[in-house]
């Protein structure tokens, strides 16, 4: 009998190593014809539906809320009725499972040792906690375990983690969630964050943009943070990049992401490209098409992908101070606070990689931002 075909997790986006499959469309057993939509998967840039690869009978194990690896087989595609022997989904992970969410994907195996992935996988360490080696062995992977157990084995603490509570419930969570829980996590295994505060102050905040409403149009505090902030980074290279592989580098070019999470609505990065060629009133132009094509659920992968920083603004909501979370490939963030009661100024905070850059550049670039904006 011949082997039966894949169903295989499509790249839709450079940036997107996993998808969620959020909902079968065709039932275990059933006859399906090449082409034929069978499953509605989900990454950070965008739903899709993946296609049977060719005629037959598909058979699956995977429920939906699942997430796996891109280029995992999901399925298979027999050209009877009759199902094939029971297949490992590889990279499949359910929600929320924390150790099992940073095991290396198939892509690591030839480096590793069987015995080296599995005790990774029992102590939460992913194929990125070695960079730059040949060849992992169980060794490499008790000593990893030793430096950071701080007195407890990994292993130990992750299976107590997983462990059922009486008085808790799972909590469902959308796929882009996951997908986002998943990233950060890559992240901050490797990051070393930090983060420096400067106060704004609100009237002179206030004086630029009327300044700038009478020489080139209306714009919002957040188009013209993004404006004056693009100007900066590009002259600050440490900013505008990541560090991945022991090794830091520099975006070319400056593109600004603007978080974006309206009510009843997933978190949304969009992306404004070629941001220091851009006049204030161009940026906020952008800033409101994107975000038009937000509500509308018209954003594509590419107006999602590519960002080199990332601005996030909680000032509507009233917050007047937090932590912004570094973005993948990405070297800081900057969170824009509302205005604080009696003091008549409002915080930018810059969360940054300390791998990349120091305090003192933080400093430096947060007061040169504060100037432009005061004018």
């Amino acid at each position: 009998m011949p082997e039966p075909t894949a169903v295989v997790v499509p790249r839709m986006n450079t940036n997107d190593d996993q998808a969620v499959l959020v909902k079968w469309l065709v039932s275990s057993g059933s006859a399906v014809k090449a082409e034929q939509p069978v499953v509605v998967m989900e990454t950070t840039k965008a739903t899709f539906e993946v296609n049977a690869p060719c005629d037959g009978y598909i058979f699956f194990e995977l429920g939906s809320a699942v997430m796996v690896d891109v280029g995992a087989s999901i399925a298979w595609i027999a050209d009877d009725a009759t199902p094939p022997a029971p297949r490992a989904a590889a990279g499949a992970q359910p929600p929320n499972t924390g150790a099992a969410a940073a095991a290396p994907g198939p892509a690591a195996d030839q480096r590793f040792s069987r015995k080296a992935l599995k005790l990774m996988r029992d102590s939460g360490l992913a194929a990125a906690d070695f960079p730059g080696a040949d060849r992992i062995e169980t060794q490499d992977v008790e000593r990893l375990i030793a430096q950071r157990a701080g007195g407890a084995p990994a292993a130990a603490r992750s299976a107590a983690e997983a462990a059922p509570a009486a008085d808790v419930r799972p909590l469902e969570q959308t796929p882009s969630k996951m997908i986002e829980a998943a990233a950060l996590e890559r992240v901050y295994r490797q990051v070393v964050p930090s983060s420096v505060v400067i106060a704004l102050s609100e009237p002179r905040l206030q004086a630029r943009l009327k300044a700038v409403a009478e020489s080139e149009g209306v714009v919002s505090p957040l188009e013209l943070i993004i404006f004056e902030t693009a100007r900066l980074l590009a002259d600050t290279p440490a900013l505008n990049g990541f560090y991945a592989g022991g090794r830091a580098s520099a975006y070319r070019h400056v593109a600004i992401g603007f978080a974006i999470n309206a009510a009843g609505r997933s978190l949304k990065v969009p992306v404004i490209r070629d941001c220091t060629g851009s006049s204030a009133l161009n940026i906020a132009r952008s800033v409101r098409d994107l975000s038009l094509r937000y509500m509308r659920d018209e954003l594509t992968a590419a107006e999602l992908s590519g960002g080199t920083f990332t601005v996030t603004d909680l000032s509507g909501q009233g917050v007047v101070h937090f932590i912004p979370v570094i973005n993948e490939r990405q070297a800081a963030i900057l969170g824009i606070c509302a205005e604080r009661p009696g003091c008549a100024s409002r915080d930018l905070v810059l969360t940054f990689d300390h791998r990349m850059a120091d305090g003192m550049l933080a400093a430096e670039f947060l007061n040169q931002l504060r100037d432009a904006l005061e004018g």
